[in-house]
């Protein structure tokens, strides 16, 4: 027999060096903590006032599709194909089309949320 020798490699891995931290939370300006469960997300922050532009336009959509049915139909596509119509132009760079589309968007919006 012929003599051997093994020799072991051992892979040196470094080890993470532990960690520590220390968070603190320290209330708002107003005195409640601003955490994941105060943030009140699902709940509507306008306070009644109606304020916000976006919800009043989809509220008058919404209102004049219930009460037009069919011709509200119409109403809302033809803003839709203005706004199709607006994105096509700016992408083809024709900032001509792009100022008649946004004024047919902005004439088919205001027959959607007008209250005639």
């Amino acid at each position: 027999m012929i003599p051997t020798t093994f020799v072991q490699w051992v892979a040196v891995v470094p080890m993470a060096k532990p960690s520590f931290m220390v968070a603190i939370s320290l209330p708002g300006h107003h005195g409640e903590a601003q955490d994941e469960d105060n943030l009140n997300r699902e709940q509507d922050d306008s306070g009644g006032d109606d304020g916000d532009v976006a919800t009043e336009a989809i509220l008058s959509i919404v209102n004049h599709l219930k009460n037009a049915k069919a011709s509200a139909v119409r109403d809302v596509r033809a803003f839709a194909d203005s706004l199709y119509k607006l994105c096509d132009a700016f992408m083809a760079k024709d900032y001509h089309a792009v100022g008649d589309a946004a004024d047919a968007a902005r004439d088919a919006l205001h027959n959607l949320i007008s209250e005639d």
